[in-house]
Formats: C-alpha cells, structure tokens, sequence
C-alpha cells in the first residue's frame, strides 16, 4: 500500500512540475500564462481527489477483508477453545469418578 501511494506522490509531483516549468517557460502573454496555470492546477486537483477517492476505496476494501478473516480467525480460536475446555473438564470428571468422588465440577459455558 505504501508503494502504491510513494508511487502515486511521485507521478502527481513529476506531472505538477512539468506542467509548471512548461507553462512558466512557453513564450506567451502573462494573462494566458496565468490561465494555463489555473486550468493545469485545477486538472491536477482533479486528478488528486480522483486517485484520493481510489485509495480511500482500496484502504477500505482491505480493511473489511481484514476484519473478515480476522472475524474468522477468532470464531475458530473460539470453539477449539471450548472443545478443550470441554474436554478438560470431561477429563477432570472421569478422574474424580475413578478415584471415587463426587464431581463437583460444573459447566459454566
């Protein structure tokens, strides 16, 4: 993800400083300079929200498959947990019984 961004920085910089140096160097009337120079800053603009909104989308999509494993991932941790909780406790009353007390232990899932 970073790189995608490094990377986009680096274009957006490279295509602002281009379009700087050309307008500020082609030979026309300081009024149309200045109108170049807006209409390319209002491109560039454009062009930065439009690639905003992108990231913004792909941050977002990662994060809810993010969530979604990791949703996953702890529902699983959850019932090996209680499978062996389960069976330690199952465990614990066989071996009371087999030494002939009275099984105290009880399930508080």
């Amino acid at each position: 993800m970073r790189k995608l961004e490094s990377n986009l920085l680096a274009l957006m910089a490279g295509v602002a400083i281009g379009a700087l140096a050309g307008v500020l160097l082609a030979p026309d009337k300081g009024e149309k300079t200045r109108e170049r120079i807006t209409e390319g800053s209002l491109r560039l603009r454009k062009d930065m929200e439009e690639k905003a909104a992108e990231l913004k989308k792909e941050i977002a999509r990662k994060s809810s498959e993010l969530k979604k494993e990791l949703d996953e991932q702890l529902e699983a941790s959850k019932h090996k947990l209680t499978k062996f909780a389960e069976s330690l406790i199952a465990s614990a009353k066989e071996t009371l019984a087999a030494n002939g007390k009275k099984a105290e232990i009880t399930d508080k899932a």
